[in-house]
């Protein structure tokens, strides 16, 4: 097989982007216009947006990430893509095993038969993400492969550029996180194509549902209680106990703007994604109040966004640097896969002495740090009242 079979590659999301680019290449087009579908219509016909924020602490590395979900059934990703296949008729079929010698026949097999399989992958392990061994095991991935040259495997993740990966690294990746242990998946869409406002329907519902629930975990109450958690002080949750020493803080910080900005969000936390797909589907099911909404996530957005800025503020050098090499680091890579390798590996060295250091000596004392937190919660106030508000349209538009 040759990577000229393999026309599509990049993307945003990783669970919707290798959706996207494997059933572009393998032909599946949209009934309504012809042509493959956008990875916008894709993220609203899996259901759309989520919420939710869970905070790991690694105590022994003076480290915590703060891990965000902002697509439908984040913390189930499985659940997320199946649904999409569901209502576009596409069928799946899930290959696993425990042994790395049976997981690599598998991806051979897959690729010598014309398939493109996507596999769950642990990001740390994968070498163009330059990530610290500490984080090994804890943030799953999905990659799609497209072809095996040599002892390389080609690999689209998120980039124009295809990413080589040996064998034994993509072997490691695989078989790293015992939950989806060398999982790859292949999809087969049907012939008959599929109803296209039922799908679009259908994900609409199903976003408006999921946002609505009461859940302080997984719903849109997530922010209203995350904001109260900034200044709460007898909550064993609140920031400032949990930061009480401040330590680890900064890579919680540093995760923050990250996850909001630049993985796998095109920034504003995938709202204006989500605002592209409500101007598609106004198209397909002619909506009174999807445009409205379209335009109110596009506002939340926004407020994302001057969200992320402000947890890193530039008045302090460090974390304005931070955000230069954040942003430098994921532009590299947008641009040039890891083609430039040698200039991603020397950012991520300096971003991960930022973190060294700093997450045993925070930069700001005591009174700037709260207040700092306060000027959060102002900011998560304003994002809930802007999500309740767009949520409160679309529910209009669709129910």
């Amino acid at each position: 097989m040759s990577k000229q079979h393999y026309t599509q590659l990049g993307g945003i999301l990783p669970e919707t982007a290798t959706l996207t680019n494997v059933l572009a290449n393998q032909g599946f087009v949209s009934p309504h216009n012809g042509r493959p579908l956008s990875e916008a219509m894709v993220l609203g016909i899996a259901g759309g947006l989520g919420c939710g924020y869970i905070l790991w602490e690694f105590d022994k590395y003076e480290s915590a990430i703060l891990v965000m979900g902002f697509h439908n059934k984040w913390n189930y990703p499985t659940e997320f893509m199946q649904q999409f296949c569901d209502r576009v008729g596409v069928q799946t079929e899930f290959r696993e095993t425990g042994g790395a010698k049976m997981a690599a026949s598998h991806l051979d097999e897959a690729l010598e038969d014309g398939r493109f399989p996507i596999a769950w992958v642990d990001q740390q392990t994968l070498p163009y993400f330059y990530m610290r061994a500490m984080y090994s095991g804890c943030f799953s991935h999905f990659v799609t492969v497209f072809d095996h040259d040599g002892n390389n495997y080609l690999l689209d993740d998120r980039s124009p550029k295809p990413l080589a990966v040996d064998g034994a690294s993509l072997s490691e990746a695989r078989a790293r996180i015992g939950s989806y242990k060398n999982r790859l998946l292949l999809l087969h869409p049907n012939d008959s194509g599929f109803d296209l406002p039922a799908a679009v329907m259908t994900g609409l519902e199903d976003c408006v549902d999921y946002l609505s629930q009461s859940s302080q975990t997984f719903a849109l109450p997530v922010y209203k209680k995350w904001a109260r958690l900034m200044t709460d002080t007898t909550n064993k949750k609140g920031w400032p106990v949990v930061f009480k020493d401040k330590v680890g803080l900064y890579s919680t910080l540093r995760s923050l703007y990250e996850g909001i900005e630049l993985f796998g969000t095109a920034g504003g936390g995938l709202r204006p994604v989500y605002a592209d797909f409500l101007d598609e589907a106004q198209d397909v099911v002619n909506l009174t109040g999807l445009q409205e909404a379209a335009e109110q996530y596009r506002q939340a957005a926004v407020l994302w966004r001057a969200f992320a800025d402000a947890v890193l503020p530039d008045s302090v050098q460090p974390f304005s640097e931070t955000k230069k090499l954040l942003n430098q680091k994921y532009n590299l890579f947008r641009n040039e896969g890891n083609d430039n390798a040698a200039e991603l590996s020397q950012i991520s060295q300096k971003l991960e002495e930022l973190e060294v250091v700093l997450n045993g000596r925070f930069p700001l004392n005591d009174h700037d740090t709260h207040a700092l937190f306060a000027d959060m919660q102002t900011h998560l106030e304003h994002i809930y009242a802007a999500e309740q508000k767009a949520l409160d349209t679309l529910a209009g538009a669709v129910r």
